[in-house]
C-alpha cells in the first residue's frame, strides 16, 4: 500500500510560512500607505509564532484527517467499534430489608491493594430481596448429597456439604434439587450463582444445556413450570419459560449503549425471568427425595424443610459423571459487575461549536465506551452528526475515537444558540480493575431507597479487563470490510471476519460438516481460531471472552440455517 498522502503542501515548512506572512504584511503595507516596512522584532516574533501554530494545525490535519475519515466510513457500515474489556467480578448483595431492583447505573467501589478507587457497575438488572437458600443437593449414583451454599435462616446452622443418604430416583442422570425460602415476589428477577471448583466449562455447559425445572404446589415437574436459558449482558444466562415468550424487563440506559456480549464469570451466573402471580409455586420437599431429605439436616433440625418453600429442579444430561464435585457453592442475590463509570460534564462552546479532547482527570488510561447523552442548556438532546432525520436547528456531536468530540450547537426557537451541553460517557478503566481481591468491591456509592443498609462484596476476583487492541493500519482494516462486505460466505470471508473482529489472532481454520442438532440435521461450521496467550495480559480470562464474542459476531452474519461454532486454541509462537 503506498504511503499516506499529506495535506501540507510541498516543502512547506513553519519557516516558510513566517517568511510568506513577512511579505504579505509588506506588500500591503507598501499597497496602503506608500512606505516601506522596517524591522520589527515583536511583528517578526509574532509571525514565527502563527506560523508554528499553522504547521501545528497541518500536522494534526496529516495525523487525524485520514484515519478519521477511514473511522466515519467503517462506523457508517456498521463495523464494532474497538473498545476496551472490561474486568469483571461476582458481586453478592447482603443485609436485604426489601425487593429492589439494581441496574447497571448502581456504583460500586472496589479498592487495589495501593489503595486506589475502581468504579464497578452492574452487567445487568436484577432484583435483590430477602431470600436464602436453604437446601441444595444432587441425586447421583442412587445417593442424594449435599452441596455447598445452603442454611437455615431460621437456626443461623448451615446444612454441611458431602453428607448422603441413599434414595430411590431411578434416573440415569444426576438431577440437582435446589430449595429456596422467599418473600412474596418469589425468584422473579434474582441472581443465582454457580461457583465450580476448577475451569468453569464443564459444570457451566451441562447446566446451560439443562431444563431448569421450577416445580408446582405439589412439587412435581410441569409443562408450564421448565425454563431454559439465553445469553445475556456480561455473558450471563438469563432463564426464560419454554411454554411461552415472556418479555424480558426494560434495559437500563447504560445496557442499551453498551451491550457486552461476554465475561470471565457470565457463564456461572443465572438470572430468573420475571414470574407471573400463577407461578409463583411453593410446596414440600418434592416426592422424589422427600423420604430422603430429613437424613440430610443437621441434628434437631429433620423437619426444617417441611414447610412451604421454593424448589428448583435441574436434570443434567445423561452420562454426566462427577456433577456434584465440580460444585463448589451456590449463592443468591448476586450479579456480575464491570469496571463501567458514568462520567458527566459540562461542555462550553460558542456558535460555532467546540472540538475538545475528554479525558476525565488527565488520565490516558480511561476509554471511552459509549456516549450515553448530549442534552443542551434547555434539555433538548443533541443527536449524532450521521442522523439525516434531525431538524435543521438541532444540536450535534460526533466522536472521533481517541477520546476527541466535536459539537455543533442548537439554536433555539429565539435564534440564540446553545452555550453549552451537558456531556454524558460511559469510561472503563480497562485492565486498572484487575488483581482487586475477594471482598474489596464493599461500597456501594448509589442510594437505594429500599435498602439504607445494604452491602456488597465480591465473591470472585477482579480479572479479564484489557485496553483497546490496537489495529496496525485503518485502511487495512477498512479493506477487510469491503471484502466481507458484512456477509461470512466462504472459508475466506470468516478468516478476514475474525481477524478484523481481534486482530491478535494468528491463524483461523475453518472446517464445515452436517451434524445433528436439536432442530434436526443442520449446517456447522467448526471455526477454529489460533492466539499465541503472550499476546493476552489474562489468557484464562479474555481467551473465553474472545471465544464469545467472535461466535456472536459471526453468527450475526452467517446464511440463515448455518450454525458457527467457535473454538479458541493457544499456541505460542516460536520466538
Amino acid at each position: 500500500m503506498t504511503d499516506q498522502k499529506s495535506l501540507r503542501p510541498p516543502e512547506r515548512t513553519a519557516s516558510d510560512i513566517a517568511r510568506e506572512l513577512r511579505e504579505q504584511f509588506t506588500r500591503r503595507l507598501y499597497e496602503i500607505t506608500g512606505t516601506q516596512a522596517q524591522p520589527d522584532p515583536v511583528l517578526g516574533a509574532l509571525f514565527h509564532s502563527l506560523a508554528v501554530q499553522i504547521d501545528r494545525v497541518y500536522q494534526e490535519a496529516d495525523q487525524v484527517f485520514f484515519a478519521a475519515a477511514l473511522d466515519d466510513l467503517i462506523r457508517g457500515l456498521g463495523m464494532p467499534a474497538r473498545l476496551a474489556r472490561p474486568a469483571q467480578a461476582v458481586v453478592q448483595f447482603s443485609q436485604i430489608q426489601g425487593r429492589e431492583a439494581v441496574s447497571p447505573e448502581v456504583e460500586l467501589i472496589g479498592y487495589q491493594a495501593s489503595g486506589e478507587q475502581i468504579v464497578f457497575a452492574p452487567d445487568t438488572t436484577v432484583d435483590i430481596a430477602p431470600i436464602e437458600l436453604v437446601f441444595a443437593a444432587i441425586a447421583e449414583g442412587g445417593r442424594l448429597t449435599t452441596l455447598p451454599g445452603a442454611r437455615l435462616p431460621w437456626a443461623n446452622v448451615p446444612i454441611l456439604p458431602g453428607t448422603s443418604t441413599p434414595t430411590d430416583i431411578a434416573a440415569a442422570a444426576p438431577v440437582i434439587f435446589l430449595a429456596f425460602d422467599t418473600d412474596p415476589g418469589h425468584l422473579s428477577r434474582i441472581g443465582i450463582f454457580v461457583e465450580t471448583t476448577g475451569p468453569a466449562a464443564g459444570i457451566a455447559t451441562t447446566l446451560a444445556r439443562s431444563p431448569w425445572q421450577l416445580l408446582d404446589a405439589a412439587g412435581r415437574v410441569t409443562e408450564r413450570g421448565v425454563m431454559r436459558s439465553t445469553l445475556t449482558r456480561g455473558g450471563m444466562r438469563r432463564l426464560r419459560f419454554f411454554s411461552d415468550s415472556t418479555m424480558a424487563p426494560a434495559e437500563a440506559e447504560v445496557s442499551r449503549v453498551l451491550p457486552l456480549v461476554g465475561g470471565v464469570y457470565g457463564g456461572s451466573l443465572w438470572v430468573m425471568p420475571d414470574l407471573p402471580a400463577d407461578r409463583r409455586w411453593k410446596s414440600h420437599p418434592p416426592p422424589a427425595v422427600a423420604q430422603a431429605v430429613p437424613k440430610l439436616m443437621p441434628p434437631g433440625q429433620e423437619r426444617a424443610l417441611d414447610r412451604q418453600l421454593v424448589w428448583l429442579q435441574i436434570p443434567l444430561p445423561a452420562g454426566t459423571r462427577g456433577a456434584g464435585g465440580q460444585i463448589a457453592r451456590f449463592a443468591v442475590n448476586c450479579v456480575t459487575a464491570s469496571n463501567v463509570e458514568v462520567w458527566s460534564e459540562q461542555i462550553d462552546f460558542d456558535r460555532m461549536g467546540s472540538v475538545v479532547s475528554h479525558r476525565p482527570l488527565g488520565s490516558t488510561d480511561r476509554h471511552v465506551m459509549g456516549v450515553l447523552s448530549v442534552v443542551g442548556e434547555t434539555g433538548t438532546p443533541y443527536l449524532e452528526v450521521s442522523d439525516l432525520e434531525a431538524a435543521a436547528g438541532a444540536g450535534r456531536f460526533r466522536y472521533r475515537g481517541n477520546a476527541r468530540f466535536e459539537f455543533v450547537p442548537a439554536r433555539q426557537a429565539s435564534g440564540r444558540f446553545d452555550s453549552y451541553a451537558m456531556l454524558r460517557l460511559l469510561y472503563c478503566d480497562g485492565d486498572a480493575g484487575n488483581g482487586i481481591g475477594v471482598g474489596e468491591i464493599k461500597q456501594i456509592r448509589s442510594e437505594l431507597p429500599k435498602n439504607p443498609i445494604l452491602r456488597v462484596a465480591n465473591l470472585t476476583p477482579a480479572k479479564g479487563g484489557a485496553a483497546p487492541p490496537q489495529y496496525q493500519d485503518a485502511r487495512d482494516r477498512f479493506a477487510e470490510l469491503l471484502r466481507t462486505r458484512e456477509r461470512v460466505v466462504t472459508a475466506a470471508d470468516i478468516e478476514i471476519a475474525a481477524r478484523a473482529t481481534e486482530p491478535r489472532i494468528g491463524r483461523v481454520d475453518v472446517e464445515s460438516a452436517s451434524e445433528i442438532t436439536d432442530a434436526g440435521l443442520g449446517l456447522v461450521t467448526h471455526v477454529t481460531a489460533v492466539v499465541s496467550p503472550d499476546d493476552f495480559a489474562d489468557p484464562e480470562a479474555e481467551l473465553a471472552r474472545l471465544r464469545t464474542e467472535l461466535e456472536t459476531y459471526l453468527g450475526e452474519r452467517c446464511m440463515i440455517g448455518q450454525r458457527i461454532a467457535v473454538s479458541i486454541r493457544p499456541e505460542r509462537s516460536g520466538r
